[in-house]
C-alpha cells in the first residue's frame, strides 16, 4: 500500500527499553580470543566477544588477498586464463602450499584455487606479485582496500597471512570483508565451497571442516599460525538467512569449528530474518516545494531486511528521516533520508533513501505560490510513520 509522508525531520523516540525479552546466554565452550556474528543482509552485529580487538588473522588474511584478484578480474585488468610465472620468492614460502614451482607457468584460475581452497601461501605470492610487482605493494593496496571497506582495525603486511608485528585484524573486519567479498562477488565466492583441489598431483583438502559437517555452510576461510591460534570465518544459509561468524583465537582446529558451529546454530535459533521492501519499491512519498510535482516517491537501492530476536516482530517500530526541507529541482537518484527500524528504543536498522525519478522546478506562478503555502505551514512538524 502506497503510504504518504507527509513531513519528518529526524528519527522519533519510540516506547519501551530495548528487546521485549532476554535472548538465552551466548554458547562459549571453548577458549577463545574474540568472535563476532555478523547478519549478512543488514551488516549488523548480532553479538560479539572482543569483536574490534586487533589480532592475528593468520590465513583469513587471503580473503583479502582473493577480494583484490576478483576485483582485478572483473574489471578486466588480468584474465583468468594468463598465465603467471612463479618467481623463486613464491616458491620459497612456507607454511600452507599449493607447491607451485619456480620458474613454472600456472594459469591466475588454478592460482585462486590454490589460495582459496589449499590456502597456499605459494599461490597468494604469485598473485600479489602478478597484479603489483611485488607483495608489498600489494600490501598497500590492501591496505587502501581495506579503509574503503570500512575495516579500521586492520592493516596487512602480506599476502598471505604468516605473523608480522603490524599484521593484524579484528573479528569484526574480517566478517566485513567477508561480507563484501560474498556481496561484490558471488560468482568468485562459490570457490570458498569447493571441498578439494588436486594440484601437481597432490590432492589437498580444503580446511574449512564445517563445509562436510553443516550442509547450510559454504565457506568461507581457516587461518592457523602459533601466534595467532586457530581462526576461521565462515558463512552459512538457512531458509533464506545468511549469517557471517568470525572466531579468533581457539587453541586447536576441532575448538574452532565446535565454536563456529555453536555460534552459527545461536543466531538461527535465535533471531528471525525478513524482507520488509524489494529493490526499487516505493517505500512511501515526501512532500516536495517548488516542483512540477508536489511528492517525489522514496526508494531503496536494494532489498531492505530486518533481523530481530526470535518472536519479536511485534515490538518493531518504522519511521522515515527526511533530512531537510526538499526544494526542487531533485535528481532521480538523489539521497533523500533513511528508513529506520527500531526494537523499542534500540535502532536495528538504517537504509538510506533515495528519489525515485527526478523532479524538475516549477513554473514562477507554482514557485511562487509554494513559498506562500510554506511560510504559513508549519515548517515540517515531526510526525511519526509506521510503515509496518
Amino acid at each position: 500500500m502506497k503510504k504518504i509522508l507527509l513531513v519528518c525531520l529526524s528519527v522519533l523516540s519510540t516506547s519501551g527499553a530495548g528487546f521485549a525479552q532476554q535472548l538465552p546466554p551466548i554458547p562459549v565452550s571453548v577458549p577463545v580470543k574474540a568472535w563476532v556474528i555478523m547478519d549478512y543482509d543488514t551488516g549488523e552485529i548480532l553479538a560479539d566477544y572482543n569483536g574490534h580487538q586487533r589480532l592475528e588473522p593468520a590465513s583469513v588474511t587471503k580473503v583479502m588477498t582473493s577480494y583484490l584478484v576478483a576485483e582485478a578480474i572483473e574489471k578486466g585488468v588480468i584474465q583468468e586464463d594468463a598465465q603467471v610465472t612463479i618467481s623463486p620468492y613464491a616458491q620459497s614460502q612456507e607454511g600452507s602450499r599449493m607447491f607451485a614451482e619456480a620458474g613454472s607457468k600456472i594459469t591466475v584460475h588454478d592460482l585462486v584455487l590454490g589460495l582459496v581452497i589449499q590456502s597456499g601461501n605459494d599461490s597468494s605470492i604469485a598473485l600479489a606479485e602478478y597484479l603489483y610487482g611485488s607483495e608489498s605493494i600489494f600490501a598497500m593496496e590492501m591496505n587502501k582496500k581495506a579503509q574503503e571497506l570500512g575495516m579500521k582495525d586492520s592493516n596487512f603486511m602480506n599476502a598471505s597471512g604468516l605473523p608480522h608485528a603490524n599484521h593484524y585484524s579484528s573479528a569484526y573486519d574480517l566478517a566485513i570483508l567477508s561480507r563484501h567479498l560474498i556481496k561484490d562477488f558471488p560468482e568468485h565466492y562459490k570457490i570458498y565451497s569447493q571441498k578439494s583441489f588436486t594440484w601437481n598431483n597432490i590432492l589437498q583438502k580444503n580446511r574449512n571442516t564445517l563445509l562436510w559437517t553443516d550442509p547450510s555452510v559454504d565457506g568461507i576461510k581457516t587461518g592457523h599460525t602459533n601466534s595467532a591460534g586457530y581462526n576461521l570465518a565462515s558463512s552459512a544459509v538457512r531458509n533464506g538467512f545468511r549469517v557471517i561468524v568470525v572466531v579468533l583465537g581457539t587453541n586447536n582446529e576441532k575448538e574452532r569449528a565446535q565454536l563456529s558451529t555453536e555460534l552459527l546454530n545461536y543466531a538461527f535459533l535465535n533471531f528471525e530474518h525478513k524482507k520488509l521492501y524489494d529493490q526499487n519499491q516505493i517505500i512511501l512519498e515526501s512532500p516536495v516545494h517548488e516542483g512540477n510535482a508536489d511528492y517525489v516517491k522514496l526508494v531503496s537501492d536494494q532489498n531492505i531486511y530486518v533481523t530481530y530476536p526470535r518472536g519479536q516482530y511485534s515490538e518493531l517500530t518504522s519511521s522515515v528521516e527526511v533530512q531537510k526541507p526538499l526544494l526542487a529541482p531533485i535528481e532521480k537518484g538523489a539521497p533523500i533520508g533513511k528508513y529506520i527500524v527500531k526494537n523499542g528504543n534500540k535502532t536495528i536498522l538504517t537504509a538510506p533513501l533515495y528519489a525515485e525519478s527526478t523532479i524538475e522546478e516549477a513554473s514562477f506562478v507554482k514557485r511562487y505560490w509554494d513559498k506562500f503555502k510554506y511560510k504559513f505551514q508549519h515548517k515540517f512538524q515531526k510526525v511519526k510513520t509506521q510503515l509496518f
